[in-house]
Parts: structure tokens; C-alpha cells; sequence
């Protein structure tokens, strides 16, 4: 038997729901296509003055924006609807993905952020399916639960 514990993503869940809500009530996002978590990567500013020695620049660590991500899906009217509402109503939406069990996991690895959503369709050539894409605007750090 394989040594490995490396899994694929088909299986993975997106759910989101207002992170207002307590507790939050999660609802699977219809369609979804990939895996998306948020890659956190903290700003350095550059602190560099005539005293740096060695000539080399000397940085500080700075605010850490999360950026945004995409999660792309199916296009439904009624995703998109739902999407839209989010967006006009300015709600901040709590995201949760969880990923397949890994070989041994009775409960899976789970990532939960927070952001707001912009729907955009994407159109494709004439043969190709139309796709909605979720753009977060990520507010905050992500928390990781693993799975046991």
C-alpha cells in the first residue's frame, strides 16, 4: 500500500454565510469549480538609512493585507442572485473550505476567512460553459483546523 497521504480536490467543500450571524449558518456554494484558500503574505517596508551596514537594505515588518481571491463556479441565476444581494447589501461573509479526508481523518482540514464578494460571469467561446467567478475581497486572517 501507498505510503502517500496526498489526496485530489474533487470532494473539497465551499460554504459561505453571513459572518454577522451567531452562530454562522453555512450554505454550500452551488457550482463551485476549484479549491481557493487565502495566501498570506505580510508587507515589509523598506527601513534603509545611511547607518544600514554592508551597504544592504534593511526592512521592518509591516501590516499584512490578505488580499483577494476568485473562486470560480458554474454560472447559476440563482448563485448569481444570491452573490449580487451579498454584494449590494455590503455583507461580510464568513467562508469555510474543507478539504477531502486525508487517509486516517475522520474529520477533515478546514480553512475559515472572511471577505466580500463581487460576482463577475465570465463568457466563453461559443461551445464553452458560462462561468461565474467569486471575487473576495479578504478582510482579516484565515483560521486552519485540522482535521484529526
Amino acid at each position: 500500500m501507498a505510503a502517500t497521504k496526498q489526496r485530489i480536490v474533487h470532494g473539497a467543500t465551499s460554504k459561505w454565510g453571513d459572518a454577522s450571524a451567531d452562530p454562522v449558518v453555512y450554505a454550500n456554494i452551488p457550482e463551485c469549480k476549484a479549491l481557493v484558500v487565502p495566501v498570506i503574505e505580510p508587507n515589509y517596508i523598506d527601513a534603509t538609512s545611511l547607518d544600514s551596514p554592508g551597504g544592504f537594505m534593511e526592512y521592518v515588518k509591516g501590516l499584512t493585507d490578505p488580499g483577494e481571491i476568485e473562486i470560480p463556479c458554474g454560472y447559476t441565476s440563482a448563485l448569481f442572485a444570491t452573490a449580487e444581494g451579498y454584494r449590494e447589501d455590503g455583507t461580510l461573509l464568513s467562508i469555510e473550505t474543507s478539504l477531502p479526508l486525508e487517509r486516517g481523518q475522520t474529520t477533515p482540514d478546514k480553512f475559515v476567512f472572511e471577505g466580500y464578494v463581487t460576482p463577475s460571469i465570465q463568457g466563453d467561446d461559443v461551445g464553452g460553459i458560462i462561468g461565474l467567478n467569486l471575487k473576495i475581497r479578504v478582510s482579516g486572517a484565515y483560521t486552519f483546523t485540522a482535521g484529526s
